[in-house]
């Protein structure tokens, strides 16, 4: 059996999956930001009663957390010393070019994870050609590893020009550092980001350390926790931004990997469900209590970058806008954005109404929660224009209060702005779906698709409750409502494969064969180590190629996959061929003319791991079964109107229904707009049709 575990912001979302009798079970219980691992144990127990199991058996527990990205937005982080070649001490100060807004002077630029005082140079260099020009000096080196550890430094950084191309002076480093620091809390960019561009390879060692701290210790706790259940035969795996699991021993050497672990579940899960209904072209839209998160999916197949900016104001894949951090790991390509159910409606000193991106969390959560929360929230807009049952939520499972929800928006939204209650409950839904919109379009205008050739597939929390609104402001008129919506990143850990990353820059032409395939096999070496020590069976190892390419001269690569395992005279052309064709499509020109430069050769290896079997949805002959239980009145562009209300679990497959309407679930609520239909097909999927 497999259990999959998802730690948000508001919730902690549990799914039990039994492959011999197909079937699922769930459970949703209140994030703890102080200590996860207590609602992950909580969880655990409460889906494991539900099932009537014992963790006795063999398990296969996969978690997905946002431990990491919390910690960076929150600026929960460790202090981190750096040390750097002499020389270079200004290297995150410096930094890029890159600005949120071009023609915004008056932006201030983030500070640098680790401040100038803990950064510390070295006598040492290596040249561009790997040769040593300066010897490293040990005495001088160990003098400023001493100093930072006098300035209370908690881990240590090394990030040293050129030693992507050879790491010796960072090994001997790392290994004088050992006599002052944790093995565990030394981390150099050879290891961490073995590619080049100094800037972003110092500043994903730093991400890497300034994190450490929280994931070691939580993973720690994570499994003293589990000892305590005495799941001995457990088998813990968790998920990182590249869309495949690793183990908790990896996760502490590379904690960075973690960004954006649970989102990516989601996307992995809606590209399964995309390869399975056989859709083209998708864009998937999770919106969970704290953030809201969107990415691409082209024929089944998920869409990745290898470079990402954390931190600012949107969390995002490509070319850095300048707000936050770049990172350099391959990852799913998502944008994020705090805007969720728990996100807090408030009004500026100009008099304009914000929300986001503070979260009521888990503790006190919305007003309506009654848990003493005074600030209004999405949820609290939800409830007060009728989208929301008070007394259904969570299956019934967590009561929730109007009258607060009322006081909340009057107090802080209707004095201030002088406006009635519900005008400004549409407002505070206005402005949260505006900043989801900015995601939307960031993941497909932006990156050169029309969303008009889209389907959105909608899920989270409170994904379907906007799924409709945004759809028909982004020209989409098709939308997907999977199965356990409220729980489906969580669902999506079990379609994870467990994987690693390689990489190695090469800096050559495409056509120096010879040069590029002595790399590769460097790296299947590499890979075929890692499938040994991980005990995984050949019939269950997988290894794809890619590689970084240019012409030459650009400061831009495109990620290409690459067929085979080497690069041979018959691929070339078919290399060259898909990378014009690729710049065509995302520069809007190419340049078969020119060379093609090969900048990095990267490699995933992959143990291919079992897969849930979507469950058939059930059909009913009787078409006066409608699943319709009571009508409400709820708030639509400025008007109320009286609107069905069914529950998901009795619509049988087959049934089409006219909106508006309000579909009823336990973890999620799907609105069916007013120029909205709806149809359940045969898995259980609720597709929205636009009659507009």
């Amino acid at each position: 059996m497999s259990i999959a575990i998802d730690t948000g912001g508001t919730f902690t979302d549990v799914v039990f999956y039994d492959e011999h009798k197909r079937v699922f079970r769930s459970a949703k219980v209140s994030s703890n930001p102080d200590n996860p691992e207590i609602p992950f144990i909580e969880g655990l127990n409460k889906v494991l009663e539900r099932a009537h199991r014992s963790l006795a058996a063999r398990n296969d527990l996969i978690h997905g957390t946002t431990i990491v990205t919390n910690a960076l937005l929150e600026g929960k982080t460790a202090k981190v010393g750096l040390l750097v070649t002499q020389g270079f001490r200004d290297l995150l100060e410096i930094g890029r070019q890159h600005r949120p807004d071009l023609y915004d002077f008056t932006v201030d630029r983030k500070s640098p994870l680790v401040s100038r005082d803990c950064v510390r140079e070295v006598k040492e260099r290596i040249t561009s050609e790997k040769k040593i020009l300066q010897s490293l000096d040990m005495d001088d080196a160990e003098n400023q590893i001493r100093a930072l550890k006098k300035n209370n430094i908690e881990v240590l950084a090394i990030a040293l020009l050129f030693s992507f191309l050879n790491p010796e002076h960072e090994k001997k480093l790392a290994k004088l550092a050992q006599k002052i620091f944790p093995k565990k809390y030394i981390f150099c960019s050879s290891q961490v980001s073995p590619e080049f561009r100094e800037y972003e390879r110092t500043s994903t060692t730093a991400i890497s350390a300034a994190i450490a701290p929280r994931v070691v210790n939580y993973l720690q706790a994570l499994e003293k926790n589990l000892k305590k259940e005495q799941s001995n035969r457990v088998i813990l795996q968790i998920m990182h931004s590249g869309g495949g699991t690793l183990s908790p021993d990896e996760a502490e050497r590379y904690p960075h990997t973690l960004i954006e672990s649970g989102p990516a579940a989601g996307l992995i899960g809606a590209s399964h469900l995309a390869k399975r209904l056989n859709l083209k072209k998708v864009l998937a839209f999770d919106m969970g209590g704290t953030t809201a998160k969107a990415g691409m999916i082209l024929k089944g197949k998920l869409q990745f970058s290898q470079e990402y900016e954390v931190g600012g104001e949107f969390h995002h894949a490509g070319r850095q806008r300048g707000s936050g951090y770049p990172i350099r790991t391959p990852m799913i390509d998502i944008v994020e954005c705090g805007a969720g159910a728990g996100s807090i409606a408030w009004v500026d000193r100009g008099g304009h109404l914000k929300v986001g991106p503070q979260s009521a969390g888990a503790d006190p959560g919305p007003a309506c929660y009654g848990k003493g929360g005074k600030n209004p929230t999405v949820t609290d807009v939800h409830l007060i224009l009728g989208r929301i049952s008070a007394d259904a939520f969570l299956g019934g499972e967590l009561p929730l209060y109007p009258r607060h929800s009322k006081e909340a928006i009057m107090q802080n939204i209707c004095k201030p702005l002088k406006m009635p209650l519900k005008k400004a409950a549409w407002g505070i839904l206005s402005v949260a779906n505006a900043n989801m919109l900015r995601i939307l379009r960031l993941i497909s205008v932006a990156r050169g698709h029309d969303p008009r050739d889209f389907i959105l597939m909608a899920y989270g929390g409170a994904g379907p409750l906007h799924a409709t609104e945004l759809a028909e402001k982004m020209s989409i008129r098709h939308v997907i409502i999977p199965p356990m919506a409220g729980l489906f990143s969580t669902l999506g850990l079990l379609f994870a494969d467990t994987s690693k990353d390689f990489v190695k820059t090469a800096m050559l032409p495409l056509t120096q064969r010879a040069s590029l395939n002595r790399i590769l096999f460097r790296l299947i070496k590499q890979a075929y180590a890692w499938f040994e020590k991980n005990s995984i069976p050949l019939k269950k190892r997988k290894i794809s190629i890619y590689g970084d390419l240019r012409y030459p001269h650009q400061n831009y690569e495109l990620n290409l996959p690459i067929p085979g395992k080497i690069i041979s005279k018959e691929n070339i052309q078919t290399i060259q061929h898909r990378f014009h064709d690729l710049h065509a499509r995302t520069y809007g020109y190419s340049a078969p003319q020119e060379k093609i430069q090969v900048v990095n050769l990267r490699l995933r290896a992959a143990k291919l791991n079992p897969k849930p079997i979507w469950p058939k949805h059930y059909y009913s002959k009787d078409t006066s079964d409608r699943g319709q239980f009571k009508t409400r009145h709820v708030f639509f562009e400025g008007k109320e109107l009286e609107c069905q209300i069914y529950e998901r679990s009795h619509l049988p497959a087959g049934i089409k229904i006219m909106g508006p309407a309000i579909i009823q679930e336990k973890e999620s609520t799907v609105l069916v707009g007013l120029r909205w239909s709806f149809k359940v097909d045969e898995m259980g999927n609720i597709n929205l049709r636009s009659s507009a």
